[in-house]
Protein backbone atom coordinates (compact mmCIF):
# COMPACT_ATOMS: atom_id res chain seq x y z
CA UNK A 1 0.00 0.00 0.00
CA UNK A 2 2.87 2.43 0.82
CA UNK A 3 4.49 1.34 -2.57
CA UNK A 4 0.99 2.34 -4.32
CA UNK A 5 1.33 6.00 -2.86
CA UNK A 6 4.39 6.75 -3.57
CA UNK A 7 3.94 5.78 -7.50
CA UNK A 8 0.75 8.06 -7.18
CA UNK A 9 3.02 10.89 -6.12
CA UNK A 10 5.16 10.41 -9.22
CA UNK A 11 2.44 10.46 -11.50
CA UNK A 12 1.00 13.17 -9.52
CA UNK A 13 1.39 17.27 -11.52
CA UNK A 14 2.27 19.94 -9.48
CA UNK A 15 0.96 22.94 -11.19
CA UNK A 16 -0.36 26.37 -10.16
CA UNK A 17 -3.30 25.67 -12.81
CA UNK A 18 -7.09 27.18 -11.89
CA UNK A 19 -9.70 24.54 -11.05
CA UNK A 20 -11.14 25.69 -14.44
CA UNK A 21 -8.14 25.36 -16.28
CA UNK A 22 -7.40 21.74 -14.70
CA UNK A 23 -11.04 20.43 -15.29
CA UNK A 24 -10.02 21.31 -18.82
CA UNK A 25 -6.97 19.48 -19.17
CA UNK A 26 -8.59 16.39 -17.22
CA UNK A 27 -11.76 16.51 -20.05
CA UNK A 28 -9.13 16.07 -22.79
CA UNK A 29 -6.73 13.23 -21.06
CA UNK A 30 -8.81 10.13 -22.05
CA UNK A 31 -8.17 11.55 -25.70
CA UNK A 32 -4.62 12.62 -25.77
CA UNK A 33 -3.33 9.69 -23.38
CA UNK A 34 -2.51 11.35 -20.42
CA UNK A 35 -2.04 14.70 -18.76
CA UNK A 36 1.27 15.73 -20.03
CA UNK A 37 0.39 14.53 -23.60
CA UNK A 38 -2.48 17.08 -23.71
CA UNK A 39 0.35 19.89 -22.33
CA UNK A 40 2.28 18.96 -25.19
CA UNK A 41 -0.27 19.52 -27.67
CA UNK A 42 -1.32 22.38 -26.45
CA UNK A 43 2.02 23.85 -26.26
CA UNK A 44 2.94 22.72 -30.10
CA UNK A 45 -0.39 24.35 -30.92
CA UNK A 46 0.63 27.63 -28.80
CA UNK A 47 3.89 27.76 -30.84
CA UNK A 48 2.38 27.20 -34.21
CA UNK A 49 0.03 30.51 -33.49
CA UNK A 50 3.19 32.65 -32.59
CA UNK A 51 4.69 31.63 -35.83
CA UNK A 52 1.51 32.35 -37.83
CA UNK A 53 1.57 36.29 -35.79
CA UNK A 54 5.44 36.30 -37.45
CA UNK A 55 4.12 35.59 -40.86
CA UNK A 56 1.16 38.01 -40.31
CA UNK A 57 3.77 41.02 -39.53
CA UNK A 58 5.62 40.49 -42.43
CA UNK A 59 2.63 40.40 -44.53
CA UNK A 60 1.37 43.74 -42.82
CA UNK A 61 5.04 45.30 -42.93
CA UNK A 62 4.70 44.37 -46.60
CA UNK A 63 1.29 46.20 -47.67
CA UNK A 64 1.97 49.37 -45.14
CA UNK A 65 0.25 52.12 -46.75
CA UNK A 66 1.84 54.92 -47.57
CA UNK A 67 1.46 58.99 -47.49
CA UNK A 68 2.88 61.51 -49.95
CA UNK A 69 4.82 64.11 -48.84
CA UNK A 70 4.11 66.42 -51.48
CA UNK A 71 7.52 67.38 -52.22
CA UNK A 72 9.13 65.88 -55.66
CA UNK A 73 12.04 63.62 -54.86
CA UNK A 74 11.54 63.08 -51.32
CA UNK A 75 9.22 60.23 -51.13
CA UNK A 76 12.07 58.15 -53.05
CA UNK A 77 13.93 57.95 -50.27
CA UNK A 78 11.78 56.57 -48.16
CA UNK A 79 10.13 53.34 -50.70
CA UNK A 80 7.69 55.53 -51.78
CA UNK A 81 6.39 57.44 -48.98
CA UNK A 82 5.45 57.76 -44.85
CA UNK A 83 3.88 54.75 -43.59
CA UNK A 84 0.38 55.82 -42.89
CA UNK A 85 0.03 56.79 -38.64
CA UNK A 86 3.68 58.04 -38.66
CA UNK A 87 5.19 60.59 -36.31
CA UNK A 88 7.68 62.18 -37.99
CA UNK A 89 9.76 64.80 -36.48
CA UNK A 90 10.97 67.33 -38.93
CA UNK A 91 13.96 69.44 -37.47
CA UNK A 92 16.78 71.57 -38.50
CA UNK A 93 18.59 74.79 -37.76
CA UNK A 94 16.24 77.72 -38.66
CA UNK A 95 16.07 79.15 -41.86
CA UNK A 96 15.97 75.70 -43.64
CA UNK A 97 12.90 75.09 -44.94
CA UNK A 98 10.82 72.97 -42.18
CA UNK A 99 7.56 75.21 -42.58
CA UNK A 100 7.46 74.90 -45.93
CA UNK A 101 8.00 70.90 -46.31
CA UNK A 102 5.17 70.82 -43.62
CA UNK A 103 3.22 73.18 -46.04
CA UNK A 104 3.24 71.15 -49.01
CA UNK A 105 2.77 67.73 -46.71
CA UNK A 106 -0.75 68.99 -45.53
CA UNK A 107 -1.57 70.99 -49.45
CA UNK A 108 -0.70 67.45 -51.07
CA UNK A 109 -3.10 65.83 -48.51
CA UNK A 110 -5.81 68.96 -49.41
CA UNK A 111 -5.39 67.65 -53.30
CA UNK A 112 -6.07 64.03 -52.08
CA UNK A 113 -9.16 65.38 -50.20
CA UNK A 114 -7.13 64.59 -46.89
CA UNK A 115 -8.25 66.92 -44.17
CA UNK A 116 -5.38 68.13 -42.68
CA UNK A 117 -4.57 70.36 -39.23
CA UNK A 118 -1.77 72.97 -38.83
CA UNK A 119 -0.98 73.90 -35.31
CA UNK A 120 1.80 77.07 -35.25
CA UNK A 121 3.04 77.80 -32.00
CA UNK A 122 4.97 81.00 -33.05
CA UNK A 123 3.52 82.03 -36.43
CA UNK A 124 0.10 83.80 -37.51
CA UNK A 125 -2.91 82.36 -39.70
CA UNK A 126 -2.45 84.89 -42.08
CA UNK A 127 1.73 84.70 -42.14
CA UNK A 128 1.40 80.90 -43.24
CA UNK A 129 -0.97 81.80 -45.70
CA UNK A 130 0.74 84.40 -47.74
CA UNK A 131 4.40 82.13 -47.24
CA UNK A 132 1.97 79.88 -49.27
CA UNK A 133 1.37 82.32 -52.04
CA UNK A 134 4.85 82.57 -53.01
CA UNK A 135 4.74 79.23 -54.32
CA UNK A 136 1.43 79.71 -55.95
CA UNK A 137 -0.41 77.69 -53.55
CA UNK A 138 -4.05 79.21 -52.38
CA UNK A 139 -4.22 77.42 -49.16
CA UNK A 140 -6.91 79.75 -48.68
CA UNK A 141 -8.94 77.99 -50.51
CA UNK A 142 -8.93 74.70 -48.88
CA UNK A 143 -9.00 76.88 -45.79
CA UNK A 144 -12.24 78.05 -46.85
CA UNK A 145 -13.41 74.52 -48.07
CA UNK A 146 -13.05 73.26 -44.69
CA UNK A 147 -10.19 70.72 -45.96
CA UNK A 148 -7.64 72.50 -43.88
CA UNK A 149 -8.07 74.36 -40.47
CA UNK A 150 -4.87 76.23 -39.27
CA UNK A 151 -4.08 77.65 -35.45
CA UNK A 152 -1.89 80.35 -35.43
CA UNK A 153 -0.36 81.76 -32.82
CA UNK A 154 -1.67 78.34 -30.39
CA UNK A 155 -2.44 78.90 -26.92
CA UNK A 156 -4.59 75.41 -26.91
CA UNK A 157 -3.58 73.20 -24.13
CA UNK A 158 -2.63 69.59 -24.93
CA UNK A 159 -6.14 68.41 -23.85
CA UNK A 160 -7.69 71.01 -25.89
CA UNK A 161 -5.37 69.83 -28.78
CA UNK A 162 -6.09 66.03 -28.35
CA UNK A 163 -10.47 67.17 -28.55
CA UNK A 164 -9.61 68.85 -31.97
CA UNK A 165 -7.95 65.57 -33.25
CA UNK A 166 -10.70 64.12 -32.42
CA UNK A 167 -13.98 66.03 -33.48
CA UNK A 168 -11.95 67.16 -36.90
CA UNK A 169 -10.72 63.67 -37.73
CA UNK A 170 -7.74 65.01 -40.09
CA UNK A 171 -5.71 62.79 -42.10
CA UNK A 172 -2.91 64.79 -41.64
CA UNK A 173 -1.29 67.04 -39.18
CA UNK A 174 1.51 69.40 -38.25
CA UNK A 175 2.67 70.92 -35.43
CA UNK A 176 5.27 74.19 -35.54
CA UNK A 177 7.35 74.33 -33.37
CA UNK A 178 7.24 71.70 -30.60
CA UNK A 179 10.21 73.78 -28.71
CA UNK A 180 7.68 76.32 -28.18
CA UNK A 181 5.31 74.38 -26.62
CA UNK A 182 7.12 72.22 -24.32
CA UNK A 183 10.39 71.75 -22.91
CA UNK A 184 12.48 69.18 -24.42
CA UNK A 185 13.31 67.70 -20.95
CA UNK A 186 10.03 67.26 -20.22
CA UNK A 187 8.33 66.16 -23.13
CA UNK A 188 8.82 62.65 -23.51
CA UNK A 189 7.72 62.22 -19.89
CA UNK A 190 4.74 64.44 -20.52
CA UNK A 191 1.50 62.46 -19.88
CA UNK A 192 -0.46 65.28 -21.70
CA UNK A 193 1.78 65.10 -24.55
CA UNK A 194 1.30 61.35 -24.46
CA UNK A 195 -2.34 61.72 -24.67
CA UNK A 196 -1.98 63.48 -28.10
CA UNK A 197 0.42 60.89 -29.74
CA UNK A 198 -1.77 58.22 -28.03
CA UNK A 199 -4.84 60.11 -30.25
CA UNK A 200 -2.85 60.20 -33.44
CA UNK A 201 -2.23 56.64 -33.56
CA UNK A 202 -5.33 55.36 -32.74
CA UNK A 203 -6.69 57.29 -35.09
CA UNK A 204 -3.59 56.59 -37.78
CA UNK A 205 -3.37 60.50 -38.19
CA UNK A 206 -0.10 61.19 -39.99
CA UNK A 207 1.45 64.21 -38.05
CA UNK A 208 4.99 66.28 -38.67
CA UNK A 209 6.08 67.63 -34.91
CA UNK A 210 8.50 70.55 -35.99
CA UNK A 211 11.33 71.09 -34.03
CA UNK A 212 14.59 73.57 -33.52
CA UNK A 213 18.39 72.73 -33.41
CA UNK A 214 20.92 74.85 -33.12
CA UNK A 215 23.42 73.25 -35.03
CA UNK A 216 23.47 70.92 -38.77
CA UNK A 217 24.18 67.66 -39.76
CA UNK A 218 27.65 68.04 -39.42
CA UNK A 219 27.07 67.77 -35.54
CA UNK A 220 25.93 63.98 -35.49
CA UNK A 221 23.76 65.05 -32.15
CA UNK A 222 20.76 64.12 -31.11
CA UNK A 223 18.02 65.78 -28.49
CA UNK A 224 15.07 64.15 -26.71
CA UNK A 225 12.49 65.43 -29.56
CA UNK A 226 14.23 63.27 -32.19
CA UNK A 227 14.09 60.06 -30.29
CA UNK A 228 10.32 60.92 -29.67
CA UNK A 229 8.89 60.31 -33.89
CA UNK A 230 8.70 56.90 -35.82
CA UNK A 231 10.57 59.15 -38.37
CA UNK A 232 13.54 61.73 -38.72
CA UNK A 233 14.18 64.00 -41.15
CA UNK A 234 17.31 66.36 -40.84
CA UNK A 235 16.96 69.82 -42.89
CA UNK A 236 20.14 71.86 -43.05
CA UNK A 237 21.74 75.19 -44.80
CA UNK A 238 25.43 75.23 -45.33
CA UNK A 239 26.82 78.99 -46.08
CA UNK A 240 29.51 78.93 -48.74
CA UNK A 241 30.84 82.08 -50.38
CA UNK A 242 28.69 81.96 -53.77
CA UNK A 243 25.22 80.04 -52.66
CA UNK A 244 23.80 78.45 -49.79
CA UNK A 245 23.23 74.96 -50.27
CA UNK A 246 20.49 73.14 -48.42
CA UNK A 247 20.67 69.64 -47.67
CA UNK A 248 17.92 67.09 -46.55
CA UNK A 249 18.42 63.94 -44.73
CA UNK A 250 16.91 60.87 -43.47
CA UNK A 251 17.58 59.58 -40.47
CA UNK A 252 14.83 57.19 -39.24
CA UNK A 253 11.84 55.84 -41.06
CA UNK A 254 10.08 52.60 -38.92
CA UNK A 255 8.94 49.84 -41.14
CA UNK A 256 11.03 51.65 -44.27
CA UNK A 257 14.13 51.27 -46.11
CA UNK A 258 15.56 54.65 -46.54
CA UNK A 259 18.42 56.49 -48.04
CA UNK A 260 19.79 58.59 -45.40
CA UNK A 261 22.56 60.19 -46.97
CA UNK A 262 22.00 63.87 -47.30
CA UNK A 263 20.70 65.07 -49.97
CA UNK A 264 20.41 68.43 -52.08
CA UNK A 265 16.95 70.58 -52.33
CA UNK A 266 16.31 73.67 -53.56
CA UNK A 267 13.42 76.58 -53.26
CA UNK A 268 11.42 76.19 -56.52
CA UNK A 269 8.74 78.54 -58.01
CA UNK A 270 6.41 75.66 -56.79
CA UNK A 271 8.02 74.86 -53.66
CA UNK A 272 10.89 72.68 -52.42
CA UNK A 273 12.26 70.01 -54.28
CA UNK A 274 14.54 67.36 -53.28
CA UNK A 275 17.52 65.86 -55.68
CA UNK A 276 19.01 62.41 -55.95
CA UNK A 277 22.42 64.02 -55.79
CA UNK A 278 24.75 63.62 -52.38
CA UNK A 279 26.98 66.33 -51.93
CA UNK A 280 30.44 64.98 -51.21
CA UNK A 281 31.56 65.49 -47.62
CA UNK A 282 28.89 64.50 -45.43
CA UNK A 283 29.39 61.61 -43.49
CA UNK A 284 26.01 59.15 -43.23
CA UNK A 285 24.99 58.67 -39.59
CA UNK A 286 22.16 56.88 -38.80
CA UNK A 287 20.08 57.24 -35.16
CA UNK A 288 20.21 53.75 -33.82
Amino acid sequence: MEKYKISMKKKRIHTTLSEEAYRILQKFEGEAGGKNAVLEKALHNLDKTRYKAKISLRSFISTIRRIESGTPGFDNLIEGGIPEGSVVVITGPPGTGKTTFSLQFLKRGAELKEKGLYFSFEEDAEQLVQQCFRFGWNLSKYVEDGIIEIFGFSLLTSEEIADILESYNPKRVVFDSINIFSNMQDFRKSSSWRAVLKTLKKNKITSFMITEKQYGLEAKRFDNFDFMGDGLVFMDRVVSEKEDIFLIAVKKMRGTKIDGRPKLFRFSEKGIEVSDISPIGFTIFKVG
